[in-house]
């Protein structure tokens, strides 16, 4: 028996940051700095934030099955 151990390749993704916050008009922001710094800020109204979590859960739903595939294509 070998007391070497073998290291597997692993592959980390970029994350960038997402900051949620509320502006000072009473909208949602959500603000992503990438790696580069680079922002991004979207504005949303409050009336619309139950249809986009439920955009966001069907989205993460078809997200998560193509990552998954990804995966299994390996």
């Amino acid at each position: 028996m070998s007391n070497i151990s073998t290291m597997s390749n692993t592959i980390f993704e970029q994350r960038d940051s997402v900051e949620v916050s509320t502006g000072r008009l009473g909208h949602i922001r959500l603000k992503q700095e990438n790696y580069n710094n680079e922002v991004a800020i979207i504005t949303i109204h409050p009336d619309d934030i139950p249809q986009l979590i439920e955009q966001l859960q069907t989205a993460c739903v078809e997200a998560q099955a193509i990552r998954a595939a990804r995966v299994a294509e390996k």
